[in-house]
């Protein structure tokens, strides 16, 4: 009977602390959907930029240079709308980096096969070695990092475009 006294005594007690329990429940459930949309949001926005920017490339004949497997530099250097349009792609990479690191929203290892794939290229990779001192440390490292690791396949990947290009 103790008990039964004691639950009519604090009856409003016991409901006000379920009912803050559980609000405090829908409110971290909330917020974890909250924060789940929001990454998903950031996510089909980088994908719509990707799209937009890689457009220009078939847009702007100008640009066709770019995926070029084999270009002379030195005979016929980098106009300044590959260099406008590549500084524009490497910060467009840097922020897939950033979501990548921080909302683990892209694999990070495949994200440095992308980079080491295009920056394979002759002039993206130039304009890479001559902006990088102007990056953001972290992930100018990162990029270092995977260019490092990839010598062998950057060699592949290269012959592999030059295959591409020449059917």
């Amino acid at each position: 009977m103790d008990g039964v006294g004691w639950l009519a005594d604090n009856w409003v007690n016991l409901l006000q602390g379920a009912g803050i329990v559980g609000s405090l429940l829908f409110t971290g459930a909330a917020l974890h959907q909250g924060a789940r949309s929001l990454r998903l949001s950031a996510l089909l926005k980088l994908t719509e930029h990707h799209r937009e920017l890689w457009s220009e490339v078939h847009r702007r004949p100008e640009l066709a240079r770019i995926l070029a497997p084999e270009v002379d530099l030195v005979r016929d250097p980098v106009t300044p709308a590959e260099e406008e349009f590549l500084n524009i792609v490497l910060v467009h990479f840097q922020t897939g980096w950033e979501m990548a690191v921080r909302h683990r929203m892209v694999s990070r290892e495949a994200y440095g096969r992308d980079l080491m794939e295009f920056l394979a290229l002759p002039i993206p990779r130039d304009v890479w070695n001559r902006t990088r001192p102007h990056r953001d440390p972290p992930f100018v490292r990162f990029v270092e990092e995977c260019l490092a690791r990839g010598g062998s396949q950057v060699g592949f990947l290269r012959s592999m475009a030059s295959w591409l290009f020449t059917r």
